[in-house]
């Protein structure tokens, strides 16, 4: 298949060189696909904003994209090795079905602004529904606190019995400390919540006189990611500093998943879950695992690991768009644990 990059369609890339770069990063596009056709849909009303598309190319670009978002939900959306990315898959759609008008959504863009804008938005929406999760156990923490805070604990120093303590006091622990994890996610919103829509190949763009403050607007995002070079001096800063945030929420959790996988067995049976939150074994039927508190305590060393990954391949780069293999794919998926877990994405 023609590459969107390959103009004229005179190329045949070799096979093998295909595989090592595209890599499964196609497989991974087909999850931030939403984010892709929303800052399509931006930059396709922006160009007609400043009179490059009329009303009726428009009309038919906006309709295309919300078919590949219908059949998207639908999983009959498909992106293959030979597109490489959800980007050539977005607009072999349009121009296949209408035309040379599916060429010009292009218009003024490259895969580098459009790659940076799709993980924005999915950076953005993904951290806004961690703080929402981070504040329901806020409260949860605070329920809990006035409902068991009073009862005597002893405190620990060294792993032995210290100090006179209560359940309030070890909950109280970790509210505060997410607390403030929570002000280091808002400051990392704050940062993040830019448009680099438009920064082009990393350079800007000065002949067509696109409108970044109109699709920023549309985007939903804060303010214009003014620099062109700063968009993609971001990339992977931006990234590094998402996973920080997600990090040391992380390492609350983990410290509390410790204390209770402690607190839990039977020598010091200070707390219990109940058994629908437990697992069992396939040989001592009596046995009943805390599974779930060992996955949030063992998740927090696969944060640390995405965040050294990133900054590992990203922190000597120098100023300009460069390739990273797999990022930032790879990172997209790795961004919230779980996904990692889909087979799909193994390498």
């Amino acid at each position: 298949m023609k590459k969107i990059w390959d103009k004229k369609g005179a190329m045949e890339i070799n096979k093998a060189v295909e595989n090592y770069t595209v890599g499964i990063d196609y497989l991974l596009d087909f999850d931030l696909l939403p984010y892709d056709i929303k800052g399509t849909i931006a930059h396709a009303k922006m160009l007609h904003k400043i009179k490059i598309l009329n009303s009726k190319e428009l009309a038919t670009l906006l309709k295309g994209l919300n078919e590949i978002l219908s059949l998207w939900e639908k999983g009959k959306f498909k992106i293959s090795k030979s597109q490489e990315d959800g980007h050539t898959a977005i607009e072999a759609y349009l121009t296949e079905k209408y035309g040379d008008v599916g060429k010009k959504v292009h218009t003024g863009r490259s895969r580098n602004d459009q790659s940076l804008t799709m993980l924005r938005l999915f950076i953005k929406e993904n951290l806004l529904q961690v703080k929402k999760e981070t504040e329901n156990t806020l409260k949860e923490l605070d329920i809990q606190t006035k409902k068991i805070g009073k009862i005597k604990m002893p405190g620990y120093t060294h792993m032995q019995r210290a100090m006179p303590s209560s359940v309030g006091m070890w909950l109280g622990s970790f509210y505060h400390s997410l607390k403030d994890d929570l002000i280091i996610l808002d400051s990392t919103l704050k940062v993040i919540d830019q448009n680099p829509l438009g920064s082009a190949a990393g350079y800007g763009e000065n002949v067509l006189g696109l409108d970044r403050k109109f699709t920023t607007q549309e985007l939903g995002l804060k303010k214009v990611q003014e620099n062109p070079m700063y968009c993609a001096l971001s990339r992977g800063k931006f990234e590094n500093i998402t996973l920080q945030a997600l990090s040391n929420i992380a390492f609350t959790l983990g410290k509390m998943a410790s204390d209770l996988l402690m607190f839990t067995t039977r020598e010091f049976d200070f707390f219990a879950l109940p058994d629908s939150f437990k697992t069992g074994s396939s040989l001592m039927p009596q046995k009943k695992n805390y599974d779930v508190l060992e996955l949030v305590r063992g998740n927090v060393s696969m944060i640390n690991g995405y965040r050294d990954q990133v900054e590992g391949i990203t922190k000597n780069l120098p100023s300009g768009y460069n390739t990273q293999r797999g990022f930032p794919r790879r990172l997209a998926a790795g961004l919230l644990v779980g996904k990692i877990e889909n087979p799909r994405f193994s390498s």
